[in-house]
C-alpha cells in the first residue's frame, strides 16, 4: 500500500524552482545541493515557540545576550532566562546567589575607558516589579560575573534599598557611565 505524502507548499516551490533551474556552461543543470539547498533549509527551518517569542536580546560588542520570559500555567511571566551568545556558542548565565528570589529584566551594554566591553544586567521581579527592586550586575564579555549584591537590601522596613555598592564602585573604577537599561516586555 502506498503512503500519501503532503509536501509544503514553500518547500514545493522550492523543489520546481531547482528543477526548471538555468543551465551551465557545458549545458547541464546547475547542481542540486548549491544554490537551492540553502533555500530549502531555511524554509523548514522551524518557527520559534511562543515561549521564545517573549523576550529581548542585546547586541554587545563581541556578544549577545538573551534575556526569555518563562511563563507559568497561568500565563503570568515571573522568571527569565538569560544567555549569552559568544563565538557561536550559547550558554546560560545563571542568577547570581544573592538575588536568586528575583530575576533579570533587563540588559545594557557598557564600555570601560580603554575599549573593554561589558554588559549590565538588572534583576528584580516580574510581572509588576517592586517598589525598590533594582539590582545592577556587572559582567565581562565571557558572561563571568564581577559585581556582587550582598546583602541585596539595606535598610530596615520602609527604608529597604537594594544593595548596588560593589556595582557602583566598580563601575567608577573602571570609568563606565550606568548605562540606559532595555527592559524585557512580557
Amino acid at each position: 500500500m502506498s503512503t500519501l505524502r503532503f509536501v509544503p507548499t514553500a518547500a514545493l516551490a522550492l523543489l520546481l524552482a531547482a528543477c526548471n533551474a538555468p543551465t551551465g556552461e557545458g549545458g547541464t543543470a546547475a547542481t542540486s545541493g548549491t544554490a537551492a539547498a540553502p533555500a530549502v533549509a531555511a524554509a523548514t527551518t522551524p518557527s520559534p515557540t511562543p515561549q521564545e517569542e517573549k523576550g529581548m536580546h542585546k547586541e554587545c560588542p563581541g556578544a549577545t545576550l538573551h534575556l526569555t520570559a518563562l511563563p507559568t500555567k497561568d500565563g503570568d511571566t515571573t522568571r527569565t532566562r538569560l544567555e549569552i551568545e559568544k563565538d557561536g556558542q550559547r550558554r546560560a548565565i545563571e542568577t547570581p546567589a544573592e538575588l536568586g528570589d528575583y530575576t533579570a529584566v533587563g540588559l545594557a551594554c557598557a564600555e570601560d575607558k580603554q575599549g573593554a566591553s561589558y554588559f549590565v544586567v538588572q534583576y528584580g521581579e516580574l510581572p509588576f516589579g517592586c517598589a525598590f527592586c533594582e539590582w545592577f550586575t556587572l559582567y565581562d564579555a565571557d558572561g563571568r560575573q564581577l559585581t556582587h549584591n550582598t546583602p541585596p537590601l539595606r535598610g530596615e522596613a520602609d527604608a529597604q534599598s537594594p544593595n548596588n555598592d560593589e556595582y557602583s564602585q566598580l563601575i567608577a573604577k573602571l570609568g563606565i557611565t550606568h548605562p540606559e537599561v532595555d527592559y524585557i516586555e512580557d
